[in-house]
């Protein structure tokens, strides 16, 4: 035990010098981290997770793409269908709030009239949109105290842009109101448009085949990134680790001031 004021200045200052080399090699200051050999292995971990998840992704990317490639064919069909005119249309108007070339007397109003194309006059107008794969992401920003931050990415939507790979965890989404595809419409009971309703159908199942494919996928690769989460929680805690490592050691350089610099130890009882 130190016997005098002096000395057990001494024995503190000893201490925090010990525990900044300690902090120290936590961070990794002038040597290697005593963390580093495991932030390595998680690290290739994570990374070694690639081959098997970007694949993947790209098979479900693939698949959301030929299902809204499929929707804009129906557009088409359904587009063309009703054409641009008031002759030969497949269209059904809805006669009791539209005037087919002409204005009719509404309730209380005059309603527009129809002169062709896609119209709410047209019977069973109904918005079509497009199907999206969406990532959810967790931050894992060892700057954050919260390692389950969340954003959102789309991999595959209207636009047909995406990025394999990234994200916590998919999910896709049915007619997904924020990516318009277009309108549907009701269609005529003429041969004609009876053979575009079936060819219409026909699409429909094939869209329902597909999105059933889709839970082939989805679990599989939300299982391997489950597993490579648990390792990108296991270097947030490493980075963490080393963030307030970073910030103990200046907390205790403040105390060795107190220690070391003469405004205050002048000020030490003797």
């Amino acid at each position: 035990m130190p016997q005098d004021n002096n000395a057990k200045t001494e024995l503190v200052i000893a201490d925090i010098n010990e525990r900044i080399k300690r902090e120290n090699d936590v961070i990794g200051f002038n040597t290697t981290s005593s963390l580093q050999g495991r932030l390595d292995i998680t690290t290739e971990l994570i990374e070694s997770y690639d081959p098997a998840i970007k694949g993947i992704d790209a098979k479900i990317v693939s698949i959301g793409q030929s299902i809204n490639q499929i929707k804009d064919e129906i557009i088409v069909l359904i587009t063309n269908a009703v054409g641009t005119s008031t002759v030969s249309y497949c269209g059904i108007v809805d006669t009791s709030s539209c005037g087919i070339g002409t204005s009719i007397s509404g309730i209380g109003s005059t309603v527009h009239p129809w002169y062709g194309g896609i119209s709410t006059c047209l019977i069973g107008y109904t918005p079509e949109y497009y199907d999206t794969v969406t990532a959810n992401s967790w931050g894992f920003d060892e700057n954050s105290i919260n390692p389950f931050n969340l954003s959102t990415t789309i991999l595959s939507s209207a636009s047909n842009t995406f990025g394999v790979g990234v994200g916590t965890f998919l999910f896709v989404t049915q007619n997904n109101s924020s990516y318009s595809a277009g309108v549907r419409v009701s269609l005529g009971s003429s041969a004609s448009c009876l053979a575009v309703q079936t060819e219409i159908d026909r699409k429909d199942d094939e869209i329902t085949a597909l999105r059933t494919e889709f839970g082939k996928y989805i679990g599989v690769v939300n299982s391997l990134r489950e597993q490579r989460w648990k390792s990108e929680l296991e270097r947030w805690g490493i980075k963490r680790a080393q963030q307030e490592s970073s910030s103990e050691k200046n907390r205790l350089v403040g105390v060795l001031t107190a220690f070391t610099d003469s405004t205050y130890t002048s000020l030490f009882l003797k």
